[in-house]
């Protein structure tokens, strides 16, 4: 059958997408806020309907209706607070790879939990952000993070020196890199170089503008496997 003028073109991903992609329910919250009873109606909801699992796309923020003192709720709920007052290594914005978007290159939905257990909450004079994608879709926004990691045909690849916020900065492609070892390895780097040279109100991108992107691609790369692509090749 002849498609019609302006008609999209056919991926193949798409029917990857369609074909094995689970069932999911995406609630319209207003504004992302919902109080703590809707919100445990809705999980009930969804309990009762089947759904095993639930995909945050930011934080989950409880929220007092006044002042409190709150103590011990890390013991309690047997989780750790984000907090965003100070520097440090922020927890990893992920896309829907693996937990229900089939869309993804390479696996990321484990890296990005093992850069969470190795890095977050690592003391930094200023913050360092990190998103991980595992296509080139980069839902998660990795371009607007100090670090982003973009599953790739070839292994994976890294991104530095953006940021969002009032003065938005694109990442740098670093490198592709075939493993997650590898990008465990230069994440590590860049940490350590935050730690040793950063400095309060001074992004990551600041940093490489200092030293040269050159010379800061160097340190970062050096005795660490990159993938070789065609001048051509994004």
């Amino acid at each position: 059958m002849k498609k019609p003028a302006g008609h999209a073109p056919h991926h193949e991903d798409e029917d990857k997408e369609e074909g094995e992609r689970p069932a999911t329910f995406a609630p319209f919250i207003s504004a992302g806020a919902i109080s703590v009873e809707d919100l445990k109606k809705l999980v009930l909801t969804m309990e009762s309907e089947g759904a095993k699992n639930v995909k945050l796309t930011g934080e989950i923020i409880f929220v007092w209706d006044h002042k409190k003192h709150l103590s011990g709720l890390e013991e309690r709920t047997g989780r750790r607070a984000n907090s965003f007052k100070e520097g440090g290594v922020r927890p990893v914005k992920m896309c829907s790879a693996e937990t229900f978007c089939q869309r993804f290159v390479q696996p990321v939905l484990g890296l990005a939990m093992r850069i969470d257990r190795m890095f977050y909450r690592a003391p930094l004079p200023v913050k360092l952000a990190i998103g991980v994608a595992g296509c080139i879709r980069s839902c998660s926004e990795p371009a607007t993070k100090d670090i982003g990691i973009i599953g790739h045909p070839k292994g994976y690849e890294i991104l530095v020196g953006g940021s969002a916020g009032a003065r938005p900065v694109v990442a740098q492609k670093l490198a592709v890199v075939p493993t997650q070892d590898d990008v465990i390895a230069v994440v590590g780097r860049i940490v350590e170089y935050v730690r040793a040279h950063g400095k309060k109100g001074t992004r990551l991108h600041g940093l490489i503008d200092k030293a040269g992107f050159a010379e800061f691609k160097r340190e970062m790369l050096h005795g660490v496997a990159t993938v070789v692509l065609p001048v051509h090749a994004g």
